[in-house]
């Protein structure tokens, strides 16, 4: 995307199109979507848990979190297992393979960090920071004030 085009979209045109461009480099570098990216890299923060908090965690919707383990799981990237406290649960964790994966997507994060910020200084990069987490702290707010806004 050229600078004047970034310049004449409306920031969250913006904000999406970076979001996509960041996905799609995850995925050509990881072989995988960053839906499940996120998945395993929650798992990886988290530890175990059951698939129903992984569901609220991942604010995905459960048949989606359902098929994305099942085809992990397939995939030798995680396991699951019944909770034994509660038949009803089922627990979902890492595998070895999962958390190299989840390793070599931090690794990534951290190279294009410093590839999309190199050149800016820390002042730049603090005020970059701020204003993002601002604006995410303003999508959390419209989507208190109205759940069926999914931002």
């Amino acid at each position: 995307m050229s600078q004047e085009h970034a310049q004449e979209l409306p920031l969250p045109a913006l904000i999406l199109q970076l979001s996509r461009d960041q996905a799609r480099l995850y995925e050509r570098h990881v072989g995988m979507s960053q839906s499940r990216l996120t998945l395993l890299l929650e798992l990886r923060q988290t530890g175990e848990m059951s698939q129903a908090e992984l569901v609220q965690r991942l604010g995905m919707e459960g048949t989606l979190v359902t098929r994305f383990v099942k085809q992990m799981e397939g995939s030798g990237l995680l396991t699951r297992r019944s909770d034994p406290r509660d038949n009803r649960f089922t627990l979902v964790t890492l595998t070895p393979a999962g958390e190299r994966i989840a390793q070599q997507m931090a690794d990534f994060t951290h190279t294009l960090e410093a590839q999309l910020l190199e050149g800016l200084s820390e002042e730049m990069k603090a005020i970059i920071r701020q204003g993002l987490e601002q604006i995410q702290e303003k999508y959390e707010q419209l989507k208190e004030a109205d759940p069926t806004i999914n931002v």
